[in-house]
């Protein structure tokens, strides 16, 4: 199971949520702090997280109440395993903006990784209270992993396939509805939901390595061939590269 979805589109959007707030007197401070807070992302989405962690400060100095800038700490921190202040992070993120679905879904993110599913699913369905929330896909799928992982199939399917109606090409979605009908043995249906995964993320590792995987399961050793070999030629290294040669040694 790769990393949970972690609101991408929230850090797409990240300006558009946070907090407004005294500095809507001051343009030049909140330009200043959308600028940082960007440069923050980019240094995230590049693993460059001790400047992200710098950048994201400096938008607080410039505005302390931007609620997606203590939210893009959170991320950071969650990110590097730092749980606690993580935690504190999104608390603060909550403390300036109060309604904040992405925030609500990060949290959960956050709990599933520490396996309080039960907890999770709370905030998940609180992020979906807000109408106004832009990524609903992401929070469904989240919480179907909870189910999942709570041993739920059936509630798990439901969300996965909730996430999924809103955005058919959500390729964790269909990645972790393959790994639902796996749970349950049903190979033909998981190989359908692993090629959707594919499909629209042609470099998503797990989806194309759990696909190989299914294919055998199902006796069809060469189209598994073709599809794990297609991973080794689009990656030289990942979490998935070293045990597709494992698969591909025993295909042989």
């Amino acid at each position: 199971m790769p990393k949970l979805s972690i609101t991408l589109a929230c850090l797409l959007t990240i300006f558009l949520l946070s907090s407004c707030g005294h500095f809507l007197s001051n343009p030049r401070s909140e330009e200043k702090a959308n600028a940082q807070l960007q440069l923050a992302v980019d240094m995230f989405n590049e693993r460059k997280y001790t400047q992200a962690v710098e950048a994201s400060r400096k938008a607080l100095e410039y505005k302390p109440d931007m609620a997606a800038a203590y939210n893009h700490l959170a991320l950071i921190y969650m990110e590097t395993k730092r749980y606690d202040k993580s935690i504190e992070m999104f608390q603060k993120a909550l403390a300036a903006q109060p309604n904040y679905p992405e925030v609500y879904n990060n949290m959960g993110v956050l709990y599933n990784r520490q396996g309080k599913f039960k907890e999770a699913i709370v905030l998940f369905q609180r992020a979906l209270k807000d109408e106004k929330y832009v990524t609903p896909q992401n929070a469904h799928t989240n919480m179907g992993y909870s189910y999942y992982r709570m041993g739920q199939m059936t509630r798990a399917k439901a969300h996965h396939q909730k996430a999924l109606d809103i955005m058919p090409s959500f390729c964790l979605a269909s990645k972790n509805m393959g790994d639902v009908y796996v749970k349950q043995k049903r190979f033909k249906s998981a190989e359908r939901y692993f090629d959707q995964a594919t499909e629209n993320c042609p470099l998503y590792q797990e989806a194309r390595y759990k696909l190989g995987l299914v294919l055998v399961k199902q006796g069809k050793r060469r189209t598994a061939k073709a599809e794990l070999n297609k991973l080794i030629r689009h990656h030289k290294k990942g979490p998935f590269v070293d045990r597709t040669n494992e698969v591909l040694k025993y295909l042989k």
